[in-house]
């Protein structure tokens, strides 16, 4: 009479099991990942030559519209260069990449047109070649030395 009794138990427990699993992909196939592709960015793709940028406004505009830009542009430089730059209300605001021959070299966040933060330019190869201090689109005086310092120390 045990054995019979431990074997529905058995069969009991590998049910459960199976259905936390089959509970835990349901999850992740109707619930995470739909979330996640509301946050990932799409990039709308122009030339250079549809943009302007006025004096007047500081704004980078569409030349077709005179529109100012809002949301995520890649814009194509001569075919060599993309500049991946989000846009509000014309005003570059955001985290910005640089890529030249595709290969990524700069990165670093905008805040009103004006470069903020550290900015990374980097080499062919992918390594940092240098990294530099931005103050309302300014270099700090004392923080780019710093980061020479730094890299002259470390060779």
């Amino acid at each position: 009479m045990n054995k019979v009794i431990l074997i529905p138990s058995i069969l009991i427990l590998k049910l459960s099991a199976l259905r936390k699993m089959l509970a835990g992909i349901f999850f992740l196939f109707f619930f995470l990942i739909p979330i996640s592709n509301a946050f990932a960015q799409t990039w709308i793709n122009i030339e250079l030559e549809q943009t302007e940028y006025d004096d007047a406004t500081d704004k980078t505009c569409l030349k077709e519209t005179g529109e100012p830009l809002n949301g995520n542009y890649a814009i194509k430089f001569n075919g060599f260069q993309t500049n991946f730059e989000p846009f509000t209300d014309g005003f570059k605001n955001g985290e910005a990449k640089v890529y030249r021959h595709k290969k990524l070299a700069e990165k670093g966040t905008y805040l009103n047109n004006l470069k903020e933060g550290i900015w990374f330019y980097y080499k062919e190869d992918g390594t940092i070649r240098k990294r530099v201090i931005y103050k309302k689109g300014k270099t700090e005086p004392f923080g780019d030395r710093r980061l020479r310092w730094e890299r002259s120390s470390k060779k």
